[in-house]
Order: structure tokens, then sequence, then C-alpha cells
């Protein structure tokens, strides 16, 4: 291969690099700009946004992307001025500033695009330069003018250094792995654009390879992480998937081996090899499987700027407080949750969180709450969305469910609160007195029960009039692999997610009653309704009396606060079971989520226990 040729695989290289870190960097500065606003006198916080801001500013200079440059460069003179105390940070600035974020991500999709400019940057800019020069909203502090021709001596406080004379002093640090980093150190901080010097330019176009090859190798011995590509984690996730179908197939050969050869000299040692198996491919499993898993802070890490502009568009002062972001979630997971979180996060904002003025006149603060809440329970992440606004009132929805005919004034009164509050989940059903750009349509709730669904979890909703509402969702870690309870009816098998079920329980003929032609049991001091798992898959039988239950059970499912009962012959055990898409043809059938194929190779189908419950309602 020539040295060009070289030279441009190094590029491509580095300015792939430059795009994933670009993005990062991004996404965090919307994030620090918000903390910003609180905490404007945040040294170390302004010093982080300022390096981030810097670093996009002369990679992109560097490799030649001169719109991004420029632009990052207007900003990075705001920023200086801000960290040396020259300008006072306050909403319209900062709202100017996050404006300018937005736009530095739609040029990165410019760049990345590699096609025409298509984004009108004169508008941001001009205000940028008003925020600059001290002619944008009363931007510029006092500063002290100039004695003998002198800048003054920083001010002392009880001996010490006055905060802005500190941060002037404070070098700039590069917190980016990235080949510019040689060429930034040589050039302090908004001295020179880098885009404008025309060795830089030209090194852009015409890179030394032996530079390039440099530069990547002092950059290996600090990488402690690598970029892999996803598609090598699905494959890899998709193997092993196959090889616990292998795992369960061994366990059960060695049991059918033990009962028909018992006590011969080989099975102790197919037992033990059985066992290392057994405990090596569990071992590898949960490995593959953490390598899937995100940190869910990636999604909650935008949410402070929405409710910030939210709030402000509302004319309502709102906090979000977000806590157990390191909670870890699968990938495929954390990519289906950001949306339902959206539109629970601008529900509670607009909907939940009163107006300042009714908030004092009910004796609460001015400023409303909104928590994000992450944590784990078992084999399940619960997310919590909690507001400490006006609450759901049960006697509205109520009125509004009869008025929309979705149920009766008697069917209503029977309800409990938390059964009336989920006719809020309902396609075009809303409370709200007038419709705004934020919500009000009815169409958002519906979607986030549809969403969460998908994602095999649930829903509830929790409130108290005058107190408050809280979400909480309720997500598998992982949709690949899950514990099953294996339960056996007429001649077919089926295999029950173990999350949803409760207990399992086995009743007699006489436990049986009949209410409103559906079949029930009294289950301690509740009444279940319950339905014969045979009768729900195959229509033909579906006219049948439930079958004899003397040597019968009933697998009771959860699904938040409903309960029902599954009827079934025998109860076959629990075991890991991989689940198989049923394709575009049988992959609607309701209540079933997939299938799985057993240790035996028959292939088993899994019940979707959201599905039952919608089926039965």
């Amino acid at each position: 291969m020539t040295d060009q040729g070289i030279a441009l695989d190094d590029m491509k290289e580095i300015i792939d690099e430059f795009m994933i870190e670009a993005e990062e960097i991004i996404a965090k500065l919307d994030a620090d700009m918000v903390k910003l606003e609180k905490r404007s006198d945040d040294l170390n916080l302004l010093n982080e946004i300022f390096r981030g801001a810097h670093t996009i500013k002369g990679t992109s200079g560097f490799l030649g992307f001169d719109r991004l440059s420029e632009f990052t460069h207007k900003m990075e003179d705001v920023l200086n001025k801000l960290r040396k105390g020259e300008i006072i940070i306050n909403a319209d600035i900062m709202d100017v500033l996050l404006e300018s974020i937005d736009t530095l991500k739609g040029l990165l999709e410019e760049t990345k695009s590699k096609g025409d400019a298509l984004i009108d940057l004169a508008p941001i800019k001009s205000k940028l330069v008003a925020v600059d020069n001290g002619t944008f909203s009363n931007a510029v502090a006092p500063v002290e003018k100039k004695k003998n021709g002198k800048a003054p001596a920083a001010k002392k406080t009880n001996g010490k250094k006055t905060a802005a004379a500190i941060v002037a002093e404070q070098p700039v640090v590069e917190s980016i792995n990235t080949a510019v980093q040689e060429v930034e150190m040589e050039t302090p901080a908004s001295s020179v654009d880098l885009s404008d010097d025309p060795s830089v330019e030209s090194l852009a176009v015409r890179p030394d390879p032996n530079q390039l090859k440099q530069m990547q190798d002092q950059r290996r011995p600090v990488d402690s992480t690598i970029r892999v590509d996803v598609e090598r984690l699905d494959s890899l996730m998709n193997i092993m998937g196959e090889l616990v179908l292998g795992r369960n197939a061994l366990v059960q050969l060695a049991g059918r081996i033990n009962g028909n050869f018992e006590g011969e000299p080989l099975i102790d040692e197919l037992n033990h090899v059985t066992s290392q198996m057994n405990f090596v491919t569990s071992e590898l499993q949960m490995a593959v499987m953490k390598m899937r898993m995100l940190p869910v802070g990636k999604v909650f890490n935008k949410f402070p700027r929405v409710v910030r502009d939210l709030s402000r568009s509302l004319e309502k002062d709102i906090e979000l407080f977000i806590s157990g972001e390191e909670t870890e979630l699968d990938k495929s997971v954390i990519e289906e949750i950001g949306d339902p979180l959206v539109h629970l996060i601008r529900n509670a904002v607009d909907h939940g969180i009163e107006p300042p003025a009714e908030r004092e006149a009910a004796g609460k603060p001015r400023c409303g709450r909104v928590d994000l809440i992450a944590s784990q329970e078992g084999s399940n992440i619960v997310i919590k969305v909690v507001d400490d606004g006006a609450g759901l009132d049960a006697q509205k929805l109520r009125a509004k469910a009869v008025e929309r005919g979705l149920s009766t004034q008697e069917e209503v009164s029977r309800m409990s609160d938390r059964e009336v509050f989920n006719f809020i989940f309902n396609p075009g059903f809303s409370l709200a007195k007038r419709v705004t750009d934020v919500s009000g349509r009815g169409v958002g709730m519906d979607v986030v029960r549809t969403n969460i669904e998908k994602l095999k979890g649930i829903v509830n909703i929790e409130s108290e009039l005058g107190k408050g509402t809280s979400f909480i969702i309720k997500l598998p870690l992982t949709l690949a692999i899950v514990q099953g309870l294996l339960v056996e009816t007429g001649a077919d098998l089926y295999i029950l997610p173990l999350s949803s079920v409760l207990e399992t329980v086995k009743v007699s003929m006489s436990d049986i009653y009949s209410i409103n032609n559906r079949e029930v049991i009294r289950l301690r001091d509740t009444v279940l309704p319950i339905i014969d798992l045979s009768r729900m898959f195959f229509p033909i039988n579906q006219h049948e009396k439930l079958k004899d239950l003397e040597q019968s059970y009933v697998v009771v499912l959860s699904q938040g606060e409903r309960r029902l009962g599954i009827v079934v012959d025998r109860l076959i055990g629990q075991e890991e079971v991989v689940i198989k898409s049923l394709g575009e043809f049988l992959g609607t059938t309701p209540g079933i989520a997939g299938a799985t194929i057993l240790g035996d190779g028959r292939v088993r189908l899994i019940v979707d226990p959201v599905g039952i419950f919608s089926m039965t309602n």
C-alpha cells in the first residue's frame, strides 16, 4: 500500500473517531449548560464546558471542517468571557448558548452527510456576537477600566484572589484523545482560529503519514475501551442464545441418562462435565449481556434540557431531579424507552405542575419538582416519573370516561381510583382545558403504554389529589433471554415468563363461581378471574365448559394491580429460554410473545402476559 493510501486510511479513522467523540461532547455540553444556569459560579463546570467547545473547534479546524470550526470559535469567545467574569449569565444568554448547541448538532450532521451547507448560521452568529460585544440583554458585567494603560490588579478578599482572576489564570487542558491534541497545545485558548491558519489547512489536505502514525501510537497506550459495532454484539448474543439452548439440551439429556443408567461408572463424570458446562455457560451469558448493557443516564441526560425549555415556554419554575442514572439496561430497551419518557416528562411539566400563583395559593413552593428515578428490582428495572403537582382527579376521570363511552356510570362507580387512572391511556383521552404546543390532544399517554408493552413491560399510576402523581414503569433487563415457567395444557406445552407469575395454586371445582358469565375462584380474601389456556388459543374450544379442575393448577399472573388465573394441566418446571421471533406472518398473534427451542428440540410458544390481559378485558 502506498504512503498516500495509508494517509487516507489514517485520516478516515481520525475523522470517524472525531465524529463519535464530538457527538459525546455536544451531548455533555447540552446537559452541562442547563447545570450552568443554576450554578453560574461553578468554575470547574465553566472550564469543562469551555474545554469541550475548544476541543471541537480545534479538531474540526485541523480536519478542514471550516463551518463547524468557525461557528464553535464564536461560541468559544462567549464562553471565554464567562470564564473571566466579563459576562454575567442569565436566562436570555443561556437561550442563545443552548440554541448554539442545537446548531452544533445540526452542523455535525451536515458534516457527516458531506452535503451542501443547509443551515443558515447568520441569525445565531449575530446573537453570539451581540453577547460577546455586550449589546445583548445587558450581558456585560461592570469591568474596571485600565489605569495608566494597564489592566487592574486582581482584587483580593481575605488574602485570596477573586474567582474571575483564578479562572483567567487557568490553562486549557484537552480532554479528548484525538489527533489534533498536539496541534492545539501549541496555541493558547481563543487566540487563533485554527481554520484560518494556512499551515493547518494544508496539513488537513495533505497529511503527513509519519505524523499521523506517531499520533496514533501515542494514543493507543491510554485507551482503556474499544468501540464495537452493534451488529457484532447482536451476532454474539444470537450465538450465546444457541449455546444456552445447547446447554439446556445437555442438561435434559444428562437427566435421562441418569435415570436409565443409574450406577454406571461414567455417570458421575458426565454429571461433573454437565455441571461445569452449566456454570460456564451461565457466566458467559451474563458477561455477554453486560456487554450490551448501557446506563439509563444515556437517556436521562437529555431531560434537564427538556424540562428547562418547557418550563420557560410555559412560564413555570420547575426543577428536575435525577437519581439512579447509573442503573443499566439492555441496549435494545434503552433505544425504545426514550419516547415514552419524553411524553411522561412533558405531561408532568404541562399538566402535573401548577402555575406558580396556583402553587402559592395552595401553600406549595413556587418552584415545582419532577423526579426521574431508576432502580433495579430483581430481573427488572423500575423507572419512576414523579411530580408534586395537582394530582389526578378520579371523579373527573370517571365523568370523562362515561362521556366518552368508555364505561358506564355503574361500572366506573365500582372501580378503584387506580383502575380509573388507567383511562388516561386510552387514545384521545385528555382532561386538558386547552390544547397547547406541548400537550392536550390526548395522543401521548396511549403511545406511552403501547411502547412500554412492546418492551414486555408495564406502567402503573399512583396519584393523590393536590399532592402529585407517579408513573411507575417496570421493564425486563433484557428482551433476549427470560426465565420461564413451563406448563402443559392438553397436548401442548407453553412457557409463561416467570417475572409475571405471582404464585401457583391447586383448586377444586367447589372453589369455582360464575360472575357475569365469567369463571372466578376465591383465592384467600380475593376474587380471581380465571381462563383456560387451551380455550384462549384454540377458538374451536372457546364455547366448551371449563375442564374439571380436580387435577389441574391455576397460575396467577399479575400486571400492575390486575390479577388473572391461567388454568393448566401440569407444571413442568422452570427453565431459562431464548426468545425467538415468529416472523412477519405470525409475529402479531395476540397473547404470544415469541417461541423457543427446548432441550429436546421441540419448538414451543412463549405466552405474552400483557396480551393475555388485553384479550380478557
